[in-house]
């Protein structure tokens, strides 16, 4: 009990000094909760516009396709795509599956040609994945569409085409021969890719078989419930492609989202030098603090001495007062760091678009138990370690010249 109730006695026998360093401290642990909270939303929310616009969680293609799929991507169409669909969809954490197919070619409207990546797509299941896909103008397509295509808007923008505007679509067919189609804009979609949407169009199905004379597709994508199981998802499905004989080859979203990556390792760079600019912080409040208690307690400190309190319990006063004060403002930073969490994201906070992007975007602030954690073993660290010298330079006073301040 000394080790407790001497030094809980010494906090609060100076209630302003303990005030300010806990204020000091507490702060620190919110300023990391709403930092940590924030970027882990802002990384969450660039993560799922990626897969639910563009990605999917996985992309299944035919084994090869991926390394030489770039050159001669006709030659690397998905086999028994139905076959590989039914064994994907059995998968308990898979949502939805929808085919796609890719290819290159020219939009003409006018006298203005541009060069587009089409995608030929299934509308009814792409309607259900791309959640974070936004129609800007017009409507996407749907099952019973017909030569019609929805563009990004950059695409868009550079033929100078609306809805309901007509244009033709040049591309190579499967054979290498070219083919073109007259096709109506039915809509112009935005995502949160500029690149994205300066270059790509979607047809539905339907249409691409036409113009591609192939009804094969090239990719499987694959949404599943928690994004969290992509790894383990897709574990399981390389081993159950293996065993069926199946040659095909996955890719994930985290090997196609390079911005993403980016992203986050540059965000967790900013992070761990906040993390060090509070802890340094944290420390020159409680060594202030336990400097300013040892002068005034010098008096006291050689009435203990001269009492037979030995150097090493005198030590361990101090220490369990810095101890105490770091416990005292982690939990304080806690709490204050939930309700400031909570208030932010009620209200929410307007972004501008990201650096490659044109979507605007409302941030909110996450309560991550890993941050919290964080920012509690910074408050109680820093000030065990920062109140080691004070207490040693305490316990070292000789005990006449302690004494001597009493007079």
């Amino acid at each position: 009990m000394f080790y407790w109730t001497l030094p809980l006695r010494n906090i609060f026998r100076r209630p302003g000094r303990t005030s300010v360093t806990l204020a000091a401290i507490a702060f620190g642990s919110v300023a990391l909760v709403f930092a940590g909270g924030f970027i882990d939303d802002s990384l969450v929310q660039l993560r799922e516009s990626y897969i639910r616009s563009q990605f999917g969680h996985l992309q299944i293609f035919q084994k090869g396709y991926l390394r030489y799929g770039a050159a001669r991507p006709f030659a690397y169409l998905l086999k028994n795509h139905n076959r590989v669909m039914d064994v994907v969809l059995a998968h308990p954490d898979v949502d939805i599956v929808t085919p796609r197919i890719e290819f290159a070619g020219l939009i003409s409207r006018g006298e203005t040609s541009v060069s587009f990546v089409g995608q030929g797509v299934n509308p009814r299941g792409e309607s259900k994945m791309n959640t974070m896909f936004r129609i800007e103008a017009g409507k996407n397509l749907q099952a019973k569409d017909k030569f019609q295509v929805v563009m990004g808007r950059g695409l868009a923008a550079s033929l100078a085409v609306k809805p309901g505007d007509t244009a033709v679509i040049v591309s190579n067919t499967v054979r290498g021969s070219v083919n073109a189609l007259d096709v109506t804009v039915k809509g112009v979609f935005s995502t949160s890719a500029k690149a994205f949407d300066d270059h790509v169009l979607r047809v539905p199905f339907s249409t691409a078989a036409k113009l591609l004379y192939t009804g094969e597709v090239q990719s499987l994508i694959v949404l599943l419930k928690d994004t969290s199981k992509t790894r383990a998802v897709r574990r399981d499905l390389e081993k159950l492609f293996k065993s069926r004989g199946y040659a095909t080859e996955i890719q994930s979203w985290e090997d196609l989202a390079d911005v993403y990556n980016n992203s986050r390792d540059f965000l967790n760079r900013q992070m761990g030098i906040l993390r060090w600019i509070i802890l340094i912080v944290s420390i020159l409040s409680v060594i202030n603090t336990a400097n300013m208690a040892v002068l005034e307690r010098i008096g006291e400190i050689g009435t203990m001495r001269a009492m037979g309190t030995s150097r090493w319990k005198v030590m361990a006063v101090f220490i369990m007062e810095g101890l105490l004060l770091g416990l005292l403002g982690g939990v304080l930073g806690a709490l204050a760091g939930v309700g400031v969490a909570r208030l932010v994201s009620h209200f929410g906070i307007p972004m501008p678009p990201p650096p490659g992007s044109t979507m605007e975007w409302v941030a909110h602030v996450r309560l991550v138990p890993r941050v919290f954690v964080q920012a509690f073993a910074i408050a109680v660290g820093s000030s065990f370690f920062s109140i080691l010298y004070p207490s040693w330079k305490a316990s070292r006073l000789e005990i006449a010249e302690a004494l001597r301040h009493q007079v």
